[in-house]
């Protein structure tokens, strides 16, 4: 054996299983742009679908991680993997349309998924199989089958699975959730939340988002998109819900035409002990009377999770604003840590199970208002959720 080859399977052993392998070892969160390559290591990557999410969000981030290189890039469309290649200056990656044929033919320690929900299954468990790590967007899939397949291969993989959900690891919500941790505003009782927007999406004339219209392919509003505000409360409630009941579905035609997801809903969930929370969601708020939300309600006080701000019981009390970085991107700061991960052989922060209590959280809703009934976390585990109301036709056929 040469000492090429020598030096080679040391490289890959060190990026696949890590320096001295902690597993419950405290999660210590990078800051952006901070040196991964020590070592000397490259770590070898591959992004799998080359959208506006892969190439804006993936593959820019790893492109300012020192000592990470994109090797290769998946997408089933020419005009994808040709925007996505005109990022990259000097040395392009290869280009595949198929992912399989990816990870046959190339030599990786990491692959991104960035692909629309619906292939997630596949993709991720393909990629743990190889022993290679896998960051892979939200939701982590759609259907509690395929959820039980990818965690028991999380499980046993040598490689590491972190899920997307970005909005942990923003310095802003990491301070204000350890506060309220901390009993700033006592026990919670009470939380009002929404994700308004008068907006029909990405793709509502580009072919390529039209996944985003289907509830088949997207799983609806609640899961594809609400899913980070609803992994927001589980965090600082430190919780999952015991039962959800709500109302919503179309009630405004509008583009694209042909689509069957949600335009509006509010669903309820009740948290152990008695915790409430109401959760809405429109297309078609206005400007000024829209966005996102997210309000706690304390027997000392509330918390405004998204404007990062405190107010007591005091009659006139003023808001007390906490200091948090300007313009931080929390999905660098996610890729950032998912290398850090890599290095030093720990397990991410947010890894398979708090992307699967996410996923079920927001199927426990999108049931609830569907089915139009009160459903308990143990209905949607024994019953499944599935993908179509009761007596629903689309508006916009």
């Amino acid at each position: 054996m040469s000492s090429h080859d020598k030096s080679e399977i040391s490289r890959r052993e060190f990026v696949k299983t890590g320096s001295a392998a902690a597993v419950g070892a405290p999660v210590a969160l990078s800051l952006a742009g901070q040196a991964f390559a020590q070592d000397g290591n490259e770590i070898r990557c591959a992004v799998l679908g080359t959208g506006g999410r892969g190439r804006g969000a993936h593959i820019k981030s790893i492109l300012n991680v020192p000592g990470a290189r994109v090797v290769a890039i998946c997408d089933p469309k020419q005009a994808a993997l040709e925007e996505a290649l005109a990022m990259f200056s000097d040395e392009k990656p290869t280009t595949y349309t198929y992912h399989r044929e990816l990870l046959d033919k190339e030599d990786l320690d990491a692959v991104f998924i960035a692909s629309p929900p619906v292939p997630h299954r596949e993709h991720i468990v393909d990629t743990l199989q190889r022993g290679l790590h896998c960051y892979a967007e939200k939701p982590v899939v759609l259907t509690l089958s395929d959820l039980d397949e990818v965690e028991q291969e999380a499980k046993k993989a040598k490689g590491i699975l972190q899920i997307g959900q970005q909005l942990r690891y923003a310095t802003g919500f990491r301070k204000v959730a350890k506060m309220i941790h901390d009993g700033e505003i006592g026990d919670v009782g009470f939380v009002h939340a929404q994700r308004m927007s008068n907006w029909y999406g990405p793709g509502t004339q580009e072919q390529e988002m039209r996944w985003l219209w289907s509830i088949e392919d997207s799983g609806d509003q609640l899961v594809e998109q609400s899913i980070h505000n609803i992994d927001q409360i589980n965090w600082v409630l430190d919780a999952h819900p015991v039962k959800c009941t709500g109302l919503g579905g179309q009630n405004m035609v509008y583009e694209p035409k042909g689509r069957d997801t949600s335009d509006h809903y509010t669903v309820v969930y009740e948290y152990p002990g008695k915790r409430v929370v109401t959760f809405t969601m429109i297309k078609y708020a206005v400007p000024g009377l829209g966005g996102s939300a997210t309000h706690f309600f304390g027997e000392k006080g509330a918390c405004d999770l998204w404007g990062h701000s405190f107010v007591g019981r005091e009659r006139n009390a003023e808001p007390r604003v906490v200091e948090v970085p300007e313009d931080e991107n929390s999905t660098q700061v996610a890729i950032d840590d998912f290398f850090r991960c890599i290095r030093e052989g720990t397990q991410p922060y947010c890894g398979i199970e708090m992307g699967k209590t996410a996923l079920l959280t927001a199927l426990l809703g999108r049931k609830a208002f569907f089915e139009e009934r009160v459903v308990t976390w143990d209905d949607l585990l024994r019953e499944g959720a599935p993908i179509r109301r009761v007596g629903d036709t689309p508006l916009s056929t």
